[in-house]
């Protein structure tokens, strides 16, 4: 079969099932107006509901910005208004959940500062610069230099929340080894607050092995391992002074695998101790990156959402939501945007199965995103995918009833 056709139907058969997956059990609202006034509103429904608030707020660049000469990008009380917005942010967000806001260098730093002063320090997850020019296609001659970056700051409302990262397989060639206990009457005890049974020589052997899913990888406990791995600092701490060639089973270790995790002491050759993963529990994740480049994709971005979707202020592009979501989020999660723009953020959260709350002050905005909205569900967007789903729409905050969802949360 030609590649490209085959390639062809298998994006096709992605299609149809995307088109058939229902979203009517999803929730997504559209709100008219000042985001803080919703606030108001709102009266605390969604405090501690949200788990990713995205935010594009007015760059306050102090000049005319983009194709559209009137709009001037200018607020003398910008430091508040952020503020107060972000404070508020943050009330919404879950335990576990981020909020993660776009800016361009001239507001970076003084943005970084009122993040840090709401969420603290320890909440910083990180600067990801976003490529969007490039550097060789300078267009704007008078400028004093040529800026081809704009900024994402991303927090977190624990310190302790990891993104969702994909797990990577393990390398199986390295899997080969089985552990046999020969005479079951180890030495209990309780060691670092943790219950380990301890093997002696001829209690065990360790067996060489095809590779097999059933099978552990050894790891020798230096360097990094030693001082920079979970298992390796239980060793060096607390089995380390039990003896030589022990076999340790230490239990409260390995949660993914049986909630425990086996040891070899050192001996007089091999000095260092070894653990053993299982290869049940192996396989890193696969971290997200800050190296972001969408200088290609951004030449484009105009023609996301369809026809009637040619907003020219500053649209985000549909893959930077995307990642945001993958980063943060499951489906079913609820999501916000408080700028919402073109409905950048609404349109992944439809694609993406995620419910999402939307709110947009300026009248023409909100006649893009509905128009939007409708080539979603018509299949008239770029991926030609029909998607099923409603949503609510509010013209102002006197119009506001709870929606059936809230009424169920």
């Amino acid at each position: 079969m030609n590649k490209k056709l085959s390639v062809n139907m298998e994006l096709e058969e992605i299609q149809n099932e995307l088109s058939k997956k229902d979203r009517l059990n999803n929730d997504y609202l559209v709100l008219r107006g000042n985001n803080e006034d919703w606030y108001v509103t709102f009266n605390g429904i969604f405090k501690n509901k949200v788990k990713l608030i995205y935010l594009d707020p007015p760059y306050n660049t102090k000049r005319s910005r983009g194709a559209r000469k009137n709009y001037l990008d200018t607020n003398s009380n910008w430091d508040k208004n952020i503020f107060n917005t972000i404070k508020k942010a943050y009330e919404y967000l879950t335990e576990d959940g981020f909020l993660a806001i776009s800016i361009n260098q001239m507001e970076l730093f003084t943005l970084k500062n009122i993040l840090d002063e709401v969420f603290n320090k320890e909440s910083f997850v990180g600067i990801f610069p976003i490529k969007i020019r490039h550097h060789e296609r300078q267009l704007m001659i008078n400028a004093t230099f040529h800026d081809v970056y704009e900024y994402l700051l991303i927090y977190r409302k624990n310190k302790t929340t990891r993104f969702i990262n994909k797990m990577g397989k393990p390398r199986m060639e390295k899997f080969i080894y089985k552990i046999k206990i020969k005479e079951d009457k180890p030495i209990v005890k309780n060691v670092g607050g943790k219950k380990i049974e301890i093997y002696e020589t001829n209690q065990y052997e360790i067996i060489k092995d095809k590779p097999s899913m059933k099978n552990f990888r050894r790891y020798i406990i230096a360097g990094k391992i030693a001082t920079a791995n979970w298992s390796g600092e239980v060793y060096e701490k607390h089995l380390k002074k039990l003896g030589t060639d022990k076999l340790i089973k230490v239990y409260g270790l390995d949660k993914k695998w049986k909630g425990f995790r086996w040891f070899i002491t050192g001996n007089h050759k091999r000095k260092s101790g070894v653990y053993f993963q299982p290869a049940e529990s192996a396989g890193r994740p696969i971290l997200f990156s800050n190296h972001i480049d969408y200088t290609d994709i951004v030449t484009n971005v105009y023609k996301e959402g369809g026809e009637g979707i040619d907003f020219k202020d500053s649209k985000k592009p549909e893959v930077l939501l995307n990642l945001l979501m993958e980063m943060t989020t499951k489906e079913g999660d609820l999501v916000m945007d408080l700028f919402g723009g073109s409905g950048t953020t609404l349109a992944v959260a439809v694609k993406k199965n995620r419910n999402c709350i939307l709110i947009e002050n300026n009248a023409d905005f909100i006649d893009i995103i509905k128009k939007r909205l409708d080539n979603i569900k018509s299949g008239k967007d770029l991926d030609e995918v029909k998607y099923n789903f409603n949503y609510n729409y509010f013209d102002s905050t006197s119009e506001w009833k709870n929606p059936t969802f809230l009424k169920k949360s």
